[in-house]
């Protein structure tokens, strides 16, 4: 009887021990980033293009198949960092109905999210959002940027929102959703690179009000960290020690370097997976201030790559991102783009 009362108390033991680890600090905040790839419902909206995404389309885009995008996002959310994060940005959703499914499933309905939503003149109707913790952030401002295209063509808008985080100080965020490479790299680059001028005069804003202004930006720029819309005009670089006046510091920019990715596809050519880092989070100088209030967490800068978020077959595709279809063809996953994050210390 004692030896299996000692079990039982060991096993309490090591549980408690457990759910310690697991506890997040007080002062130790998660700010991420996850691209949902079509996170569309199954109403047919009139104004948009979301032929695709209905119950009569080629997905047979039906209610069991959202509502399974819908738990495997919010399952995926809800693992990210210590606690699921404080502070998500969000791309390609429909609409704010989207979101506000998003938010109520069972597994991440207990942290109490937040909505900030606004519609896009992008043609396929995918928007950017922000969702946060209440308990943790409240906005007190929020607008959403309009980019005018070379072209003339539509694209995202730019969320910025800002607000008091963990009742310290002002944090202002922006998501973005840059236009794609589909066309090519070098065709489409005047599109982010005018993307990135109109986030860059936002942030130039911000910094003419407060020179000391805590921000974030984070989203899938569909550049890499040293492409020339993030460097040259964003104003953003990977190294953290010669930072000249308004520039930017981009952690992900090690991450590229050490071979990491958020974005992968099939190089049938040399047939071998290649990794994009296009999912990055951006933050202001004041944020690496060990005598701010809001401060970066060194090192914290994150590509999460757990294995229930990647293909395990076939071979070829082992290790990608597992996402809801690969062409016409169901897979059941989550996104072709793996989630970013930072932590933030807060004193």
């Amino acid at each position: 009887m004692r030896y299996y009362l000692l079990i039982l108390l060991l096993i309490a033991f090591v549980s408690a021990e457990a759910q310690k680890k697991k506890k997040t600090p007080k002062n130790l905040l998660t700010v991420a980033f996850y691209n949902q790839e079509n996170l569309f419902d199954t109403e047919d909206d009139p104004t948009i293009d979301d032929s695709e995404f209905l119950p009569t389309s080629a997905n047979q885009w039906d209610e069991a198949k959202y509502q399974k995008k819908l738990a495997n996002m919010a399952y995926a959310i809800s693992t990210i960092g210590h606690n699921a994060p404080d502070i998500l940005g969000l791309c390609e959703v429909e609409n704010r109905r989207v979101l506000e499914d998003l938010i109520k499933q069972e597994t991440i309905a207990k942290y109490n999210y937040g909505i900030v939503h606004y519609n896009s003149p992008d043609e396929r109707g995918i928007d950017v959002a922000l969702i946060y913790k209440k308990s943790t952030f409240q906005p007190f401002a929020d607008k959403s940027l309009r980019i005018e295209l070379p072209n003339g063509d539509k694209t995202r808008d730019v969320l910025l929102v800002s607000g008091i985080l963990a009742k310290k100080d002002t944090l202002h965020v922006f998501v973005v959703h840059f236009p794609s490479r589909r066309e090519g790299i070098e065709v489409s680059e005047p599109r982010r690179i005018a993307a990135a001028s109109r986030v860059r005069q936002a942030v130039d804003s911000l910094f003419q009000k407060n020179p000391q202004s805590n921000i974030i930006l984070m989203g899938d720029w569909n550049d890499e960290p040293y492409n020339k819309s993030l460097t040259e005009v964003l104003r953003s670089k990977a190294d953290a020690q010669n930072l000249q006046k308004g520039e930017l510091f981009n952690p992900m920019g090690r991450l590229k370097a050490e071979g990491f990715g958020s974005h992968a596809h099939y190089n049938s050519r040399e047939k071998k997976v290649e990794w994009n880092v296009l999912d990055q989070v951006i933050l202001s100088q004041n944020l690496l201030n060990k005598k701010s209030k809001l401060q970066y967490l060194p090192n914290s800068a994150t590509i999460y790559k757990p294995d229930f978020l990647l293909q395990q077959e076939p071979a070829q595709y082992k290790g990608q991102p597992l996402r809801t279809f690969a062409g016409k063809r169901y897979l059941a996953g989550y996104s072709d783009h793996l989630p970013v994050f930072v932590n933030l210390k807060v004193k």
